[in-house]
Order: structure tokens, then sequence, then C-alpha cells
């Protein structure tokens, strides 16, 4: 698939619009661009499943997401079986004060790492020029607009992509609301919110490590030349 998952959500952060009017998306970006802006604060909890021969997955993943101060947190749960076979996950992963903390909850260590603040923002890769608008841009890499349909209340663009799954074509639907994906399906997996609240209060105990965690530092990995 040419355009990533991750250029898609920086791309459906530009389609959808706020407020009542209806996501248009044949605007122009220069438009419709720095719609996620708005969301101060956001949580938004996810149930996903996965299915394919001999293996299973289901789990659910809330994001606490605090962009005014800078910082946010993940708590997942969920289940694993591959042939028989269960394993069991609950992990946090915390970002704040230029830190991120990766814990696993079950065995109730995680180690911390510096954030790297000379990072790259990826999506100037993906800027799309002014006069472009979002069907263009879709398009442009294979895929298809859908329309608009309701979900959780909100109104979504739905964008269908096309992979390659082991020499066989796989059609992925994608439900954003300004650039969030508020649902992906195809036959392989299904991720959709279950919970979705924006500009809502986020008590700092969300973002705070786990009593009785141990945490070790990260150690440096050697430069890659």
């Amino acid at each position: 698939m040419a355009l990533t998952l991750s250029g898609m959500i920086f791309l459906a952060f530009t389609a959808c619009n706020s407020g009542g009017q209806k996501t248009n998306a044949d605007s122009a970006m220069s438009e419709i661009a720095g719609e996620m802006a708005g969301i101060k604060t956001m949580m938004i909890e996810y149930k996903t499943t996965v299915k394919a021969e001999g293996m299973k997955s289901t789990s659910v993943m809330t994001q606490w997401i605090d962009n005014t101060n800078e910082r946010h947190a993940v708590y997942t749960e969920g289940q694993t079986e591959v042939m028989g076979m269960k394993t069991d996950e609950k992990s946090v992963i915390i970002s704040k004060d230029g830190w991120s903390y990766m814990i696993n909850m079950i065995d109730q260590t995680g180690f911390k790492s510096k954030d790297n603040e000379s990072d790259e923002d990826p999506t100037d890769k993906i800027l799309p020029e002014d006069n472009v608008t979002f069907r263009q841009m879709i398009e442009k890499e294979g895929g298809k607009i859908l329309g608009n349909e309701s979900f959780l209340g909100k109104d979504c663009i739905v964008v269908e992509i096309t992979e390659n799954s082991d020499g066989q074509p796989m059609q992925t639907k994608m439900w954003y609301y300004k650039g969030i994906p508020l649902k992906m399906a195809n036959s392989f997996y299904t991720m959709e919110a279950t919970k979705f609240e924006e500009n809502v209060s986020i008590p700092d105990s969300r973002f705070e490590i786990p009593a009785g965690i141990k945490i070790s530092e990260m150690p440096d990995m050697p430069d890659m030349q």
C-alpha cells in the first residue's frame, strides 16, 4: 500500500470538519487543514479484534491525550490465542516531560527513554500542496472516497484503500473524524472506537507511573551508519 497508515491519519485530520457542516472531501487542503488543533484533550477507547488461521486476538486500548501539556497515556488489556495457547497482555505507555515509559503491568517492570527532540516531523514528508483536494490525494494513492457516515454520533468521511495480502487484494475501510480513526475494518481485523470524548478534563493521575513498578532506563542504541 503506497499510502502508509500514519499518512492516512494525517491526511484524514484535514478531511473532517467540526460543527454541523458536513465533511466535504472536495475542499482544498488549504481550507480544511488544522482541524485537529481545536481538540486540546481527548479520551478514546478502542476494541480491536484480529482473526487469522490458528490465531485470534482481542484487546481494549484506552488513550488519554493532553495536547496542551504535551502528554499522553495508553492503557491496553488483551488476550491472544495461537494454536490453543493463550497469552495475556496488560500494558501502559506514558509520555510526558520529555520521557516515554513502556510498562508491562503483568510482570510489574518497565523502561523509560528520553524523547528525541531532533526527530523530524513525519508529516513534513506528506504535507500536500494547498490547492490539492482531499479526494485527489486519496485517488492518487489508489484509494477512493465512499462518502459520509455517522459513527459514534460523529459525521465522518469514509475511505477505502486496497492492499495486497499474500498476493490477494484486500479492502480496508476507514472512518475518520478530525483525523482520528474511529473505525478501521477489513477481513483480517476490526478496530473501532467504543467511547470518544473531546476537550475533556483529564486527571493528572492518568499520567502517573503506577505504584510498585520497577523502571529501568533503556540503553542507548548504537547509531546505524
